[in-house]
């Protein structure tokens, strides 16, 4: 029986009515059928026969009417259908409800046509494809699956056969889809369009799978042509240092801020903050070709990401980055901020153990550990008012190495508060993080103590070198009277925890800049790194300034945010 074509039986409990989906006829005619759970057999069967001859005879009068009248006159067998539902080769009884006969192990029988009845198959209950697809970037679809996932089904893709492509078809993969011929692209879930697509509509097929289920093929098509992208971008010559995938024992670290749809999409991003932007290319559905395309391209082992729309992340940097053997994680800001932070790695290098996420004032609030800044947050009412009144978030996710025996490494992540005169609120936030992250080094030390666990600590920390948080990280400890009080000496707190007993540097230095917009640049962005157990081997260069100031600033055309990725490659000792 399971060499028999299927018919596809949608039962959910939550639901009154089963969907029934099978194809029968020369040209294979889906007929879908929506059936009470509660009704007879038989009825749902006489329902079957009257819709699929009336669909059948409707086609066959049309058909008639183009050719040569039958001087017969006699009606083709498959409209004079015969339908039968069969358990163990016994019909079954048509007083029998649906919902008890529609069962595995059954079969219909449509004429000379069988089928096996495969229940809640894996199903693409939706399929698209972006409007925008410019050629040489990433291009993938947008599907809705049940009783299965992206990873388990099998995707196709085609596109139309140009003008030029006529000319000699010999040189292309042609299939035949229905009535029309394509050509046969690639068998990945995401495709990087070529130059020779340009001008051409794509097509992509997603065939369902869960186990030894196989559901219906459902095939999309582009509603616009391939069109033509930027001829180069930067980040493209920053691929030439990452085009392999690190060896054994090292790691490639990635931290980069994508820029949240939520503020390029606005008023304030066309109009005071980006005004050098071509509209276009401050539109998601453009800049996330980019930076998909540059992610891709780093083959990185653990990337760090920050201003992550919950959408993209879902939508984009799920399914594109899974089907390269990445995993991600995300956690969101607080209050109604719908952006946040993801961390993905590698899967083949490392094994998820456990993630925390935090809101650095919920956590000062509660956490013990951070009690003694909380002390002295009360001490001034102004700065805790402040302090308290942000929803700025701390991820961090604990991995162990697959390559390298008992060693694991926590990568932190996090976005400290923008305002440029917010100095001392971020130097808080940043000794936050290092007092969390401190502590639960300490109780991985204490509950696996055969393990060498090191930390990883990356984001947009808003904050220029030599300010506190830098000086803080790398160096331990921080006077009372560091630079990041002068803004507000009336929010001078005295004997504010700023010191931590890790080993860390910036394993990417400290750049001219990292951000770079109009109005400011400068360096924001930083990679720490445990210096007891990782040597840096590698660290990729940042574009030259002749290919950041090319369209004036950023983002601009060729560069999809107004930061820049921060890469290097580190290795265990």
């Amino acid at each position: 029986m399971s060499q028999l074509p299927k018919v596809f039986v949608r039962h959910v409990d939550a639901e009154e009515k089963l969907k029934i989906c099978f194809t029968y006829g020369e040209k294979e005619k889906n007929f879908v059928f929506m059936r009470p759970k509660e009704e007879k057999l038989d009825t749902t069967i006489s329902r079957m026969k009257l819709k699929m001859q009336d669909v059948l005879t409707k086609k066959y009068q049309k058909k008639k009417k183009k050719s040569a009248p039958d001087e017969n006159n006699t009606t083709p067998a498959e409209i004079q259908l015969f339908i039968s539902l069969l358990k163990n080769g016994k019909e079954v009884n048509g007083e029998v409800k649906n919902v008890e006969a529609w069962t595995e192990n059954t079969q219909l029988n449509v004429n000379e046509s069988a089928y096996e009845v495969t229940l809640n198959p894996p199903t693409v209950l939706a399929l698209s494809l972006p409007k925008s697809i410019m050629a040489g970037f990433p291009v993938y679809p947008k599907v809705e699956l049940e009783y299965c996932s992206e990873e388990q089904c099998s995707f196709s893709w085609y596109r139309s056969i140009s003008e030029a492509d006529a000319k000699d078809l010999s040189r292309w993969n042609v299939h035949k889809i229905g009535n029309e011929n394509l050509v046969y692209l690639s068998d990945s879930f995401f495709y990087i369009t070529a130059e020779s697509d340009l001008g051409c509509r794509l097509r992509v097929s997603c065939l369902p799978k869960c186990g030894e289920k196989i559901g219906l093929e459902v095939t999309a098509a582009s509603c616009n042509p391939v069109e033509a992208g930027p001829s180069k971008c930067p980040f493209e010559d920053r691929h030439k240092f990452t085009k392999e995938r690190t060896g054994n024992g090292k790691v490639r670290c990635i931290s980069y801020n994508i820029l949240a749809d939520c503020y390029a999409d606005s008023e304030a991003a066309r109009n005071d903050l980006f005004p050098y932007c071509p509209l276009e290319a401050l539109e998601l559905d453009y800049r996330k070709q980019l930076y998909l395309k540059e992610i891709i391209g780093y083959n990185g082992d653990i990337i760090c990401l920050q201003e992550v729309d919950r959408k993209v992340f879902h939508n984009d940097l799920v399914p594109v980055l899974t089907s390269t053997g990445l995993e991600g994680h995300y956690s969101e800001k607080g209050g109604q901020v719908i952006e946040g932070l993801s961390c993905f790695y590698r899967t083949s290098k490392f094994k998820l153990i456990e993630t925390h996420a935090i809101i650095l004032s919920e956590a000062v609030s509660n956490d013990p550990v951070l009690k003694p800044i909380l002390s002295k947050l009360e001490e001034n009412e102004k700065l805790k008012e402040k302090f308290m009144s942000r929803t700025t978030a701390l991820q961090a996710v604990l991995l162990e190495s697959l390559e390298v025996p008992h060693r694991r490494v926590l990568v932190a992540n996090t976005h400290l508060y923008f305002h440029p005169l917010a100095d001392n609120i971020r130097v808080i936030q940043g000794a936050s993080c290092v007092l969390y992250l401190e502590n639960i080094l300490k109780q991985y030390k204490e509950k696996d103590p055969n393990y060498t666990t090191s930390l990883i600590f990356s984001g947009d920390f808003n904050s220029s070198p030599g300010c506190g948080i830098d000086v803080l990280v790398t160096q331990g400890k921080l006077a009372e009277d560091c630079i990041d009080w002068l803004s507000h000496p009336e929010e001078i707190v005295p004997g504010m925890p700023f010191q931590h007993s890790m080993n860390l540097d910036t394993a990417c230095g400290r750049p001219e800049y990292t951000n770079y917009t109009e109005g400011f640049n400068g360096c924001l962005d930083y990679l720490f790194y445990d210096t007891s157990n990782f040597d840096v081997v590698e660290v990729v260069p940042l574009p030259t300034h002749e290919q950041v100031t090319q369209h004036k600033a950023l983002p601009s055309k060729v560069f999809p945010s107004d930061h820049i990725a921060l890469i290097c490659t580190l290795e265990w000792k």
